[in-house]
């Protein structure tokens, strides 16, 4: 509670929320007990707040000019996407009307509609931002998304590269009639630095040290700066590409542009290269190919096939959390044989035993 003027105010925040009322020019004595009053009301949840009430479509409009402003482009442009999606749904009802079970019932319209449950976790995610900033508008009181469960995702189509299939991309990449001639260098880059598509679009000659063999990444999807360290893989290639005029950026097209998108050169080479295949789920036949992204698998397996502990993958990676690199940890099916193998190696003469051991064995197997 304070004084401004010759009024009494009390202000202080329960569960996240902010409560302000004024008193006007009352004495202290009697501020503070309606102050007292104010606060047990809050607490004992007998305070009922004046809500705004708001269509739907109306808040949207809200929400996607706040995206804009506060989001990276991509994640914007995701939640448009996913309004899209919801506004069939949710059209001409009060946000404050939107209940759990409605939700439940998009989930399985959209399940029926065959959407994947990437796709449906993806609106869902986007619609329960939007009542979060309801609450923080002041347009709820609560968010009724708190017990929507989102679906299991099928993360098999993460793809790993086999040194085969790298050869084959590479001299594919190499084919491609382009001007700009860097789309090899792209490839590899991508596969011996583990970066965000983002990130090395955006990547500028100013971030690469190549004398103490760095690569600063700046406006990263985690909002964290952070070093990559340089092989000699990288170092050949950002050479090369550092001496390129006329261009702030690493990774430019013919007029010295930055690149924005990933040219369709990407994927006729993915197609020439054979990484693609067919997958079959729920009787449905899917056909599955190589993503620019399974690069960063393959540099984040290759890395936990190699030994690196997480701590190295995660900061190298730029992972907040265990959670996502955590995958790296698990090798690939042919690098688990190899280890195995490892152990008739370190057995050698005495695999089978003395000979006591093998008659033992074939008479019913060691004790």
């Amino acid at each position: 509670m304070y004084q401004r003027g010759d009024k009494w105010y009390s202000d202080f925040w329960h569960d996240g929320r902010r409560y302000t009322k004024s008193w006007g020019s009352i004495s202290k004595t009697i501020a503070k007990e309606k102050d007292r009053k104010f606060r047990t009301d809050v607490l004992e949840g007998k305070y009922m707040t004046r809500r705004r009430r708001i269509l739907f479509e109306t808040f949207s409009e809200k929400y996607i000019e706040y995206a804009r402003l506060n989001k990276r482009p991509k994640t914007a442009k995701r939640n448009e996407s996913s309004i899209k999606m919801l506004m069939p749904y949710f059209k001409g009802k009060l946000l404050e009307t939107i209940h759990a079970f409605m939700v439940e019932q998009y989930k399985t319209q959209r399940k029926k509609e065959q959407k994947a449950p990437a796709t449906i976790n993806r609106d869902l995610e986007t619609l329960n931002n939007m009542l979060n900033m309801a609450i923080e508008w002041g347009y709820l009181s609560s968010n009724p998304l708190g017990g929507v469960k989102k679906f299991t995702e099928d993360n098999e189509k993460t793809w790993v590269l086999s040194h085969e299939e790298e050869e084959k991309l590479l001299e594919e990449c190499e084919k491609r009639p382009q001007k700009a001639k860097y789309l090899q260098d792209l490839v590899l880059f991508a596969l011996h630095s583990g970066m965000r598509q983002g990130e090395i679009f955006n990547l500028r000659k100013d971030h690469v040290k190549l004398q103490s063999r760095a690569i600063w990444v700046v406006d990263t999807k985690t909002h964290e700066n952070r070093s990559i360290p340089m092989n000699d893989t990288l170092r050949d290639i950002l050479t090369k590409r550092l001496r390129i005029s006329g261009s702030d950026y690493i990774f430019c097209n013919h007029r010295g542009q930055g690149l924005q998108v990933l040219t369709n050169a990407f994927w006729r080479a993915v197609h020439d290269a054979g990484l693609e295949k067919w997958k079959t789920k729920d009787g449905v036949k899917k056909k599955v190919r190589f993503r620019f992204h399974d690069l960063r698998h393959t540099f984040g397996s290759r890395l936990g096939m190699s030994g690196a502990d997480l701590k190295t993958i995660m900061e190298i990676m730029g992972h907040k959390t265990p959670k996502v690199a955590m995958r790296y940890q698990h090798p690939a099916p042919d690098h688990k044989l190899r280890m195995v193998k490892m152990l008739d190696k370190q057995a050698g003469a005495k695999k089978y035993g003395t000979k006591a051991d093998k008659i033992q064995l074939l008479n019913g197997g060691l004790v």
